[in-house]
């Protein structure tokens, strides 16, 4: 289990992914929404895996080879990451 800090941060990154993608993924998988939201969760902690310490300090980040999205503000990279996440999802189905 993830401190009570990290778990806030891979529910900011859940809530983003689920603001941008539920919809999508939950007509297109045709597994059913809680199925639809625990894939989402997955992906949360995925990102959280992958960029949580590196997002710490955004403007370091921002500057970084590891923006590779060119974003300004760090949900439009949780929203860039997404959109290649479902593509991914959606090809392997």
């Amino acid at each position: 289990m993830y401190p009570v800090n990290d778990s806030i941060e891979i529910g900011m990154y859940a809530a983003c992914l689920a603001d941008n993608f539920m919809t999508e993924l939950y007509e297109k998988s045709q597994r059913g929404y809680i199925a639809a939201l625990d894939e989402l969760t997955a992906w949360a902690h995925e990102f959280y895996n992958s960029y949580y310490e590196k997002l710490k300090d955004w403007d370091s980040f921002e500057q970084s080879s590891d923006n590779i999205y060119q974003s300004a503000c760090w949900d439009d990279f949780v929203i860039e990451w997404g959109k290649n996440r479902l593509a991914k999802y959606l090809a392997g189905k």
